[in-house]
């Protein structure tokens, strides 16, 4: 998500379907004809599962997919993400854990789980549950000084490589409800900067499937990392899920690309003031973060936009600022959700048409700065506050409690 601090801080279209002899070539279709010019061809088998990017939306199956998501880190305090997730073996605790988690994902109404790192047994968890998809979020070490080192991006096509099959182990069939993988989120400033000025003279990059020209060293690292995984997923698997990668407000004027299927935008609404103050009004509510909204889809207008963020910390030690654009931190319980559902509305009367939001996040973060730190909860740490569900521990046995947006949130996406 995006913190703030007291210091400033060819679109390529593929076939849907799943080519047996001769299929859906990269032809130019509308998007309300695209999946029945697929099915017309002979020799195809139009599987389920199939994920396409219109103008404005997202497809699945040829049918217009609004994403209600939920960005969702597996597992409880004393485990931490990047560690969990290389497990193969988990504790009851923490299997019924995950599995709840998802049950109550989807009993809200959400129909898309973010994820990060997620254990195995979270996809396995997902696939007996039904009715969930999945948007992958593949982390890349935001921070290093250059993106285009060879050994950095080595690591990175390796474990491109690792969570791509740990979704497909979990599906004999080869078909698992990806909406898209995300090849990053939120690459510094900093390291974008230094790895630009670095490599002036990378402007392009030409890949099996991504190709891209005049963009910078940092883009053309983005570019590299989705066609690995677009090809690694094509020889191993036979499929080519949707790509993006996840941009937010402080590094959108230094990452564009028009070279993946969609644009996705981390973007909160406390951010919009202190970073982008002279961001027009919505055009309809009138705030801010209807007016960052729009200003993002306008850039772009031929290519959806998800909103593959957004989200209220009500972190209890931290300056109150409530309604319109609410604080990083520092919110109450009700205002956490009178604001997300003032941004819900807020995409939903925007004036161009949004591809869906993901809400960050199902589950409160204890674990942000390692593993002691996970076995409480810090009331001065706003990033371990931005659940939709708090964290309770009773005799040494963790439990969830429902904040009120998680119950206003489920009100309003079972009622679609």
């Amino acid at each position: 998500m995006i913190s703030i601090s007291t210091v400033l801080f060819k679109r390529l279209i593929f076939p849907i379907c799943l080519v047996l002899i001769q299929g859906c070539g990269p032809t130019e279709v509308t998007e309300e004809t695209e999946w029945t010019v697929c099915n017309q061809q002979q020799n195809v088998t139009c599987t389920s599962n199939q994920f396409s990017a219109g103008t404005h939306f997202i497809y699945k199956d040829g049918e217009p997919f609004k994403i209600r998501g939920v960005v969702y880190v597996p597992g409880q305090p004393g485990y931490l993400p990047w560690e969990i997730e290389k497990l193969s073996i988990l504790t009851p605790q923490v299997t019924e854990r995950i599995d709840t988690d998802l049950e109550n994902i989807k009993a809200m109404g959400a129909n898309t789980v973010r994820l990060w790192g997620a254990p195995a047994y979270t996809y396995h968890s997902l696939k007996e549950l039904g009715g969930l998809n999945i948007l992958q979020t593949i982390w890349f070490d935001g921070h290093v000084n250059d993106f285009q080192n060879n050994a950095y991006k080595t690591t990175s096509k390796n474990y491109i490589k690792t969570v791509i099959d740990r979704i497909y182990n979990a599906h004999e069939d080869n078909n698992p409800p990806i909406v898209a993988l995300l090849v990053g989120n939120e690459l510094s400033e900093t390291s974008i900067i230094s790895t630009n000025q670095a490599h002036p003279n990378i402007d392009s990059f030409f890949g099996n499937y991504i190709s891209a020209s005049n963009i910078n060293a940092s883009e053309a690292f983005i570019a590299e990392m989705a066609d690995y995984a677009r090809t690694y997923e094509m020889e191993t698997y036979g499929k080519a899920s949707l790509i993006s990668y996840a941009n937010e407000i402080r590094t959108v004027h230094l990452i564009d690309t028009p070279f993946l299927d969609f644009r996705s935008q981390n973007a909160y609404s406390y951010a919009v003031p202190y970073y982008r103050p002279d961001t027009l009004p919505g055009s309809g509510s009138g705030t801010l973060f209807q007016g960052w909204i729009e200003e993002l889809k306008n850039m772009h207008p031929s290519v959806p936009l998800l909103v593959s963020e957004t989200g209220l910390s009500v972190s209890p030690e931290a300056n109150h600022a409530g309604p319109p654009n609410y604080g990083y931190g520092g919110n109450t319980e009700l205002e956490q959700a009178t604001g997300i559902l003032q941004n819900l509305t807020d995409i939903q009367t925007s004036s161009f048409d949004i591809a869906g939001v993901t809400i960050h996040e199902y589950l409160d973060s204890w674990w942000k700065f390692g593993l002691e730190d996970s076995l409480s909860q810090d009331p001065h740490d706003i990033e371990e506050w931005f659940g939709m569900v708090r964290i309770i521990e009773e005799n040494g046995v963790f439990n969830t409690l429902p904040r009120a947006v998680y119950n206003q949130l489920k009100t309003l996406w079972t009622a679609e």
